[in-house]
């Protein structure tokens, strides 16, 4: 996360929003004039700046693991930008992996914490809560 973000009014407004449409697991808007922070708050919200690169770069892991599984599970969270105009099924396989992949980091925090034990189901998907899609207008 960037050390230079600024908590502002706005962002405490977008993550009450943000916690507000996780808990009652709906659909929100948040639109706004250009240049106010939505996708900076975005970011912040589900740690993406830490969480993508590490995402992105799926395989052996190092050191750095459970500090990544335990930011997953705080958010619960993922940030998607859109290509311009995707074709729905590439949009929904893309958004798929990336839950997936979220999923996966979430449940491992919560297997070390001992809260799930047995064998992985296959549906990490389901530890995700919130999907925010930045440049919405991008899609039809």
């Amino acid at each position: 996360m960037s050390q230079n973000f600024i908590v502002t009014k706005e962002h405490r407004r977008f993550t009450e929003f943000a916690n507000a449409v996780r808990k009652e697991r709906t659909i929100g808007i948040c639109h706004g004039d250009a240049g106010v922070g939505k996708t900076n708050s975005a970011r912040r919200y589900a740690n993406w700046d830490a969480l993508e690169p590490y995402i992105t770069a799926w395989g052996p892991r190092g050191e750095d693991d459970a500090k990544h599984y335990a930011l997953a599970h705080r958010s619960r969270t993922v940030f998607y930008t859109p290509e311009v105009l995707p074709r729905p099924k590439v949009l929904m396989e893309e958004i798929s992996r990336w839950q997936a992949k979220a999923g996966i980091c979430i449940d491992e925090h919560l297997r070390t914490l001992g809260k799930v034990t047995g064998a992985n189901n296959g549906d990490t998907t389901r530890w995700v809560e919130l999907l925010i899609v930045d440049e919405a207008e991008r899609l039809t």
